[in-house]
């Protein structure tokens, strides 16, 4: 184990290894019903499968243009008896993307605007956000992760990297555990990790005001009920190392999206499910998670918890503490963040 110093940020390494990838590109359905929307937006058409279902055209309608003319395509799939909607895009090894609270699928759009052309990026709003249904159970980790096999299942997918970011993390350890011969790497950014137990391991609830608020979902919504913009403001300048971290676009459209019926109640659930959440990665991580792991964290957030759980964790782990940045790392630290990811990847795909 080595630690070192790379533009500010405190870096701490263990040996990493590769794997070889296969991706399947056919509209097969393995358990899950798929509806297109539009097509891969880096030119890529998925293949006809051995069913002989057709491939999505090209012309087809609801294709979105975000950033650096990056061509999101959306998509929906019925899976594991919910509803997800999502976004594909780019071309190359497959990138899952699972977002945090109060965030969805755009967290990742300063990654795909910048990989696209290497990676191709699968980007879903998860149960109880934004346009996916929105059920009053299932918000345990394993549960989300069975939600993304069906997901990947359904694009064909074989082989695969995961990114996280803030509650998308608990479920993405849970996805390389029950995936592990799929899954090529775990990369969690900004994660509170729950139900470790490992020399100065403090539970993030003892630390962060807004787990032990959340969890008390029907206070919470008393309280932010009808004061959603002013809520989510001072949420997303308080964790932020630069309070202006996320364009005034950004917050706005976070803020209609918690306006959504049954938005703020749902989404609310990933924090409820904290005690399942703690328990479920205890039972996970009795033994080391063989995938590896790379894990970031801002110094004005939650420092070096995540390094240190990934350790914890994996048996082969890396990553660190990034300076003067926040909870918001892919919009304060945009290409510090994208370069680790690129390089993570480039060596386990």
């Amino acid at each position: 184990m080595t630690k070192t110093q790379l533009g500010g940020v405190t870096m701490q390494d263990s040996e990493s290894q590769a794997n070889n990838m296969t991706r399947r590109g056919a509209m097969t359905i393995a358990g899950a019903t798929i509806a297109t929307a539009t097509i891969p937006t880096a030119g890529t058409v998925l293949a006809q499968s051995a069913q002989g279902i057709a491939a999505p055209s090209e012309e087809t309608r609801s294709a979105s243009t975000v950033g650096n003319s990056v061509k999101l395509m959306h998509k929906r799939v019925k899976t594991n008896g919910v509803t997800l909607h999502y976004v594909t895009v780019g071309r190359g090894p497959v990138v899952l993307c699972m977002h945090g609270w109060p965030q969805n699928h755009r967290e990742f759009l300063p990654v795909m605007e910048r990989l696209a052309d290497s990676f191709t990026f699968i980007a879903p709003d998860l149960r109880g956000y934004a346009d996916s249904d929105k059920p009053y159970d299932g918000y345990e980790p394993k549960t989300i992760a069975q939600d993304m096999i069906g997901l990947l299942d359904a694009e064909n997918v074989t082989r695969f990297h995961i990114l996280s970011h803030d509650l998308g993390g608990p479920p993405s350890v849970a996805l390389a555990y029950l995936a592990s011969n799929r899954a090529w790497s775990l990369a969690t950014i900004e994660t509170p990790f729950f139900g470790l137990s490992f020399p100065g391991y403090v539970d993030p609830r003892v630390t962060y005001w807004h787990l032990g608020m959340h969890m008390n979902m029907d206070v919470t919504r008393f309280l932010v009920e009808g004061r959603e913009e002013q809520y989510l403001r001072h949420f997303f300048r308080d964790f932020a190392y630069n309070p202006d971290g996320l364009s005034e676009e950004e917050v706005q459209f976070y803020v209609m999206q918690m306006r959504q019926p049954g938005n703020l109640r749902a989404s609310l659930n990933h924090y409820g499910y904290i005690p399942q959440m703690a328990d479920q990665t205890k039972e996970l991580t009795r033994s080391k998670l063989a995938v590896p792991m790379l894990a970031w964290a801002g110094r004005r957030s939650f420092g070096d918890h995540c390094i240190n759980s990934a350790k914890a964790i994996a048996s082969n782990a890396e990553g660190g503490v990034i300076e003067e940045c926040g909870h918001w790392v892919f919009e304060e630290k945009p290409d510090f963040i994208v370069g680790q990811l690129s390089q993570f990847w480039q060596r386990h795909s």
